[in-house]
Formats: structure tokens, C-alpha cells, sequence
């Protein structure tokens, strides 16, 4: 597992993923069951960011290798939480 770790980590790093972002995907175990709901308009555009590295870092599989892999889970995890705070999120903003 952790030369499959390593090898994620170069994958995001390629992609351009920060290294604050990858210790905050680290953070959550690299599980996509862990990503928080976003709480603010600041938070949902870090997210988005952070879903646009993870399919970046997969850009090249077939879709269903990115359904399987880590960073396709983590980016439909994090594309769900900004759908829900966009559906009910932007409401309390204002």
C-alpha cells in the first residue's frame, strides 16, 4: 500500500495538486466517505480546485478505471459535497 500511496501522491503532484492539498486529502485517509460538507463560498471554490487536480491526475484512464481509483472516488466525493452546498448552501450565505 504504500508504494501504491507513493505513486498517488506523484500522480497529484503532477496534476499540480499542492502539497496542502494532498495533506488534506491525507487528513481524510484518502477516503472518500470522510470528505466533509463545504461550509462556506471560500471552501466550495477549494474544493473545486481540489476536484479539478483529482480528475486532472486521471485524465488519461478509461472510466471505469476512474470510477475505481482513489483520486475518481475522492473527486465525485468532493463533486457531491459542492452539489449539496450549492443546493442548499448558497441560501445561508446571503
Amino acid at each position: 500500500m504504500a508504494h501504491d500511496l507513493n505513486e498517488l501522491q506523484t500522480r497529484l503532484r503532477v496534476a499540480g495538486m499542492s502539497a496542502d492539498d494532498v495533506q488534506w486529502l491525507e487528513g481524510l485517509g484518502w477516503s472518500d466517505g470522510a470528505v466533509p460538507p463545504v461550509r462556506s463560498a471560500q471552501e466550495a471554490i477549494e474544493y473545486a480546485r481540489r476536484e479539478d487536480k483529482l480528475n486532472a491526475a486521471i485524465a488519461e484512464l478509461t472510466f471505469p478505471e476512474r470510477a475505481e481509483s482513489v483520486e475518481g472516488k475522492l473527486a465525485a466525493a468532493i463533486g457531491a459535497r459542492i452539489a449539496d452546498w450549492r443546493d442548499g448552501g448558497e441560501a445561508d450565505e446571503d
